[in-house]
């Protein structure tokens, strides 16, 4: 009896092993949740970093895209909604592009930048066309030309909006720019683009300058009008050759020859006449 006692004594009843189940089950808890709070936090951060990331690299790829553009571009901005959010395209031509579109490359004579409604909110697409689009006044589908390649560039927006300024009417105040662009023989001055990302997100406000260039159809016709008035005025000179109207008299020559002819000629008396007496 003293010996089924003192073994008693040593084990753990069934309370204690309850407990303990209890308070490592709350332990495990608290690591997991703690872990998975860091896991979500950290996922954040990257997602936050990547939207970051793809927002400055579309910005600059519009600040270089409109910086670039021709002098001979043509630009339309045309909206497709009339309430919010509001929908637009704007459309280039003339601003040739090349790019690799599955290790194969392509080139493009018109572009786009659409802004579609999805579920989530706005997504804004970039499309490409091998083939002039700005020429009539028919749709796309009627005249049955499709994108030879389309990119998503930003997703989940609440708002996108562009603004143009003219630069003959500078006047105008900031908040009344208008939204449609057609001029077809010149592009605006300033172009505005208004963002936001997500339904409580900041509101993104980006300038863009568009510098004055000369066409390169202007340019070639001077460079061609500048070559035909040197090709005529070389042939009204005689074939190309220059005449000099005034032509100096060669010094060398009053004197009857070179400077290496009168070396070669004798200074003394001639021979057989026995030098000066």
């Amino acid at each position: 009896m003293m010996r089924s006692a003192r073994y008693s004594r040593n084990g753990f009843t069934l309370v204690e092993l309850v407990l303990s189940m209890v308070i490592m089950g709350l332990l495990m808890g608290s690591i997991f949740k703690l872990a998975d709070a860091t896991v979500k936090s950290t996922r954040a951060m990257v997602d936050h970093q990547s939207e970051e990331i793809t927002r400055d690299a579309f910005f600059t790829l519009m600040k270089r895209h409109f910086e670039e553009l021709p002098g001979n571009c043509r630009m339309d901005l045309l909206p497709t909604s009339e309430s919010e959010p509001f929908l637009s395209e704007l459309t280039f031509q003339n601003a040739p592009v090349s790019f690799n579109w599955g290790g194969i490359p392509m080139s493009a004579e018109a572009m786009r930048i659409i802004t579609v409604k999805d579920l989530d909110g706005l997504d804004i697409v970039i499309e490409y066309f091998d083939e002039p689009i700005l020429d009539t006044d028919e749709t796309l589908a009627e005249r049955g030309i499709e994108p030879i390649a389309s990119v998503v560039l930003l997703e989940g927006l609440s708002r996108f909006e562009w603004n143009v300024l003219d630069g003959r009417n500078l006047n105008v105040e900031r908040d009344e720019w208008p939204y449609e662009w057609e001029v077809r023989n010149r592009l605006p001055t300033f172009i505005e683009l208004t963002a936001q990302f997500g339904e409580n997100g900041e509101v993104i406000r980006r300038m863009f300058w568009c510098p004055t260039k000369v066409s390169p159809v202007t340019r070639m016709r001077q460079l061609q009008n500048s070559a035909r008035s040197s090709a005529q005025q070389n042939g009204a000179n005689g074939g190309g050759a220059t005449i000099n109207p005034n032509p100096r008299p060669n010094p060398e020559g009053s004197r009857g020859g070179s400077a290496s002819d009168r070396a070669k000629r004798p200074t003394g008396p001639p021979a057989g006449t026995g030098g000066a007496r």
